[in-house]
């Protein structure tokens, strides 16, 4: 429980960007707490006040100090069932975020919403993003199934639930959920939406329409037009909240889609644009379709499975980048084999590769299986012998893999700059 007013986002893809973009604009008004998963280097990244995380002594006094509570609740409990992991991380992002007096918190959920603790944060606004086919262990074999899972972050106490660009089934089962509980849902394409987008050496630029407004030339540091999509989606939320944050505000009119949109001024009658414009032109957030050189053309991407590579394709195409060398490192019990199907036919070569967190199993076989599939990769014992494989060939560098891996990348960065 919390008095603070919260944001919960889920959907297969763009939770993260979506949950960082909705902190980063309200930064320019309020404090916001931000919990999102997972981190790329330090684990206290995963929780942040208005861009800065906690500190680790702080982490450490803080958890001993909720430490009795979860054991209480784990007593309480049938000795099937456990504290999950999100949850005790839910406990302290509150704890913490409480004692920074913050005006509003956003938290990212993890695989899905039904059975995740972070769901139990009872909050005012909820999010869906994308939904496609994944951990299908967890949440179901079809979209229908994996949709209606993530729609239990409708909880019937939302203001408002804001969806992003979806399938019809995926739609068909949020409508459900919403409609049991005549929760108000806000859709992409027509309540808020991208358009004229554009491409730079740095990044995108774009047109947002949000509920009748246009804000022009919006700009990321950031690759891929699901990007800019995230980004419409962010800032529809915050308009909302903002505007019930400061009741004085007048809520902006809702219109269908329309390719006649009023101006939006500089100064928006909601949000400070000048302020959330150099927010969003400023964002960091690695492993997003991140270009980590462009002379050599080298692109890092937390890619796991064959619709992520959708985007990445996308991003070659525009930059006219041909025949790269895919460096691959996706654990076994992921999909793997569909990225590299995707990646084969328009790489110079492939080379599978494995990082150095102990929770996830890569193995060389890795190799043998999509050779069995008549697809030829390499195996490299660790992302800096892949480097050394791929420097020699004088080619573009696709970077795709799990989170863990972008650590790697970036003291790889660190080492070729200081030697």
């Amino acid at each position: 429980k919390s008095g603070t007013p919260a944001v919960v986002v889920t959907g297969s893809k763009g939770k993260g960007s979506v949950s960082k973009m909705i902190a980063e604009i309200l930064q320019t008004k309020f404090t916001v707490g931000l919990m999102t998963s997972p981190h790329i280097e330090d684990f206290c990244e995963r929780f942040q006040v208005n861009g800065e995380k906690v500190t680790s002594p702080l982490f450490s006094m803080l958890m001993e100090e909720i430490r009795p509570e979860i054991e209480e609740i784990d007593r309480r409990i049938p000795k099937e069932f456990c504290v999950s992991p999100m949850g005790i991380q839910a406990d302290f992002a509150l704890t913490w975020f409480r004692s920074r007096k913050t005006d509003l918190n956003v938290f990212e959920c993890g695989k899905g919403a039904k059975l995740d603790d972070v769901n139990n944060i009872l909050h005012d606004y909820a999010v869906i993003n994308s939904v496609f086919l994944e951990h299908r262990r967890e949440l179901g074999n079809t979209i229908a199934e994996i949709a209606e899972d993530k729609a239990h972050v409708i909880t019937g106490r939302e203001k408002a639930v804001f969806v992003g660009e979806q399938t019809e089934e995926a739609m068909a089962a949020i409508e459900k959920r919403a409609a049991l509980f005549s929760v108000p849902l806000k859709v992409y394409g027509r309540d808020f939406w991208e358009e004229n987008l554009r491409t730079e050496q740095a990044g995108i630029v774009f047109d947002l329409c949000i509920f009748g407004k246009r804000y022009r030339d919006i700009r990321l540091p950031l690759l891929g037009d699901f990007q800019a999509k995230n980004c419409a989606l962010a800032m529809a939320v915050s308009e909302t909240v903002f505007s019930d944050l400061r009741p004085r505000c007048a809520m902006l009119p809702e219109s269908p889609r329309s390719a006649m949109l009023p101006e939006s001024p500089e100064m928006g009658e909601n949000l400070e644009m000048d302020a959330v414009r150099r927010r969003l032109s400023e964002i960091n957030w690695p492993g997003r379709l991140e270009l980590i050189s462009g002379e050599p053309f080298i692109l890092l991407d937390c890619c796991i499975n064959r619709v992520s590579t959708k985007a990445v394709k996308a991003v070659l195409a525009e930059r006219k980048i041909e025949k790269p060398v895919s460096i691959i490192a996706i654990p076994e019990d992921k999909d793997y084999r569909g990225v590299v199907q995707e990646m084969y036919p328009l790489s110079e070569s492939v080379i599978l590769t494995r990082t150095n967190n102990p929770h996830y199993h890569f193995s060389e076989k890795q190799c043998e299986r999509m050779a069995e599939e008549g697809i030829a990769t390499e195996w490299a014992g660790n992302f800096t012998e892949a480097m050394k494989k791929v420097e020699e060939k004088g080619l573009p560098i696709v970077i795709l893999g799990t989170t863990s891996l972008v650590p790697e990348v970036k003291s790889w960065q660190k080492r070729i700059k200081n030697s």
